[in-house]
């Protein structure tokens, strides 16, 4: 179950609009092969490891070890309990019921009918949390929302200037490529794009084309057409806007301009993630100003906050990480769990988690 977990994280990022899955076959307590669920989800991990085996005799009493149970389903793949049945597995060992209703132990009756012995047990706590951000986004039609942040020792992300090039060293910043690499998707604000003209990709050697796709807020549609985002990449672009003007003609397919409404003065948050989540988006890296950041927070939709802090420090002026949030006692306060420190030289990076 350790490698099927490490088959699992393999995934993580790449595998939407299904879960990242970790599989291992066993034979005479020999393995036979591992899989993991495949680009844009297919072929499940169940179906890759199976295509590991070129003789597919040797699969007749093997045990297979999952961490997630197996699809009942027909959807984009046939049901993978259909292939474990057919090739006549003794054991499966499941990590956890999939909570979709769609499954949600309807693949444990089937294996169990057919005599196959099925051993439900929560291995590990990294084990839950990979599935509990499938279940978010199916049953509850919210992504996780991982918060970047990169800032001086005295969280500031910019000086009063609004320079920010670079306050974390390179390391860091590669760390901040890899979790791009491992979502499926960025959110940013326009005034991110305005101010920096970015490309928002990934840039680590062999890893370019897990360039997450991008979703920007941009109310009034004030991003200039000829920017990067718009010119430089074929991944999807989606742009929320709430005016009511003549959209930009930019005669590419991938980009997308979708209508939200307002909360107050500002696009409505909840509205933005449901949508972001029905185009089947799982895991969100945001990586916009104090605003964006201290929105999210304060609505309650940020699951994980990565903050990177460089050894400088800025002062007085310089612009904060998380801006007013109207907090005025303790109790109102946003709380989240300490889970990951890393030294990267002299910078440190914090990972937190709301429970």
């Amino acid at each position: 179950m350790q490698l099927a977990e490490r088959m699992a994280h393999r995934a993580i990022g790449s595998t939407y609009p299904n879960p990242p899955v970790g599989v291992i076959i066993v034979k005479d307590k020999t393995i036979i092969a591992r899989g993991w669920t495949q680009s844009s989800g297919s072929p499940h991990a169940e179906v890759h490891a199976i295509n590991q085996v070129r003789n597919k005799t040797e699969l007749e009493g093997a045990s297979i070890y999952t961490t997630l149970e197996p699809c009942s389903h027909v959807g984009k793949n046939p049901p993978c309990v259909d292939k474990i049945i057919k090739y006549k597995f003794a054991k499966v060992f499941i990590s956890e019921i999939d909570k979709n209703t769609l499954v949600k132990g309807k693949s444990i009756k089937k294996l169990r009918k057919r005599k196959i012995k099925v051993i439900v047990k929560n291995f590990s706590n990294q084990t839950r949390h990979i599935n509990k951000v499938f279940f978010n986004s199916i049953n509850n039609n919210l992504p996780y929302v991982t918060l970047k942040i990169a800032s001086s020792a005295d969280g500031k992300i910019a000086t009063r200037l609004k320079e920010s090039k670079w306050i974390t060293n390179s390391i860091s910043r590669q760390h901040g490529h890899m979790l791009r690499a491992k979502n499926d998707c960025m959110l940013v604000g326009k005034g991110t794009i305005m101010e920096d003209n970015p490309s928002l990709d990934c840039r680590l050697s062999g890893l370019e084309s897990l360039s997450p796709d991008l979703f920007i807020l941009d109310s009034s549609l004030m991003v200039p057409n000829n920017y990067k985002i718009f010119t430089k990449f074929s991944r999807n672009v989606f742009v929320f806007y709430s005016d009511g003007r003549n959209l930009p003609k930019l005669n590419k397919k991938n980009i997308k301009f979708i209508k939200v409404s307002k909360k107050g003065s500002e696009l409505s948050i909840k509205e933005i993630l449901n949508k972001i989540s029905n185009l089947g988006y799982m895991r969100i890296l945001v990586e916009g100003g104090s605003h964006l950041s201290s929105s999210l927070i304060k609505n309650n939709y940020v699951n994980e906050i990565q903050w990177f802090r460089a050894s400088k420090i800025i002062g007085k002026g310089g612009v904060d990480a998380v801006s007013d949030m109207g907090i005025s006692n303790m109790k109102s306060t946003k709380n989240f769990v300490l889970r990951e420190t890393k030294n990267y030289e002299n910078d440190i990076l914090n990972v937190y988690r709301k429970e």
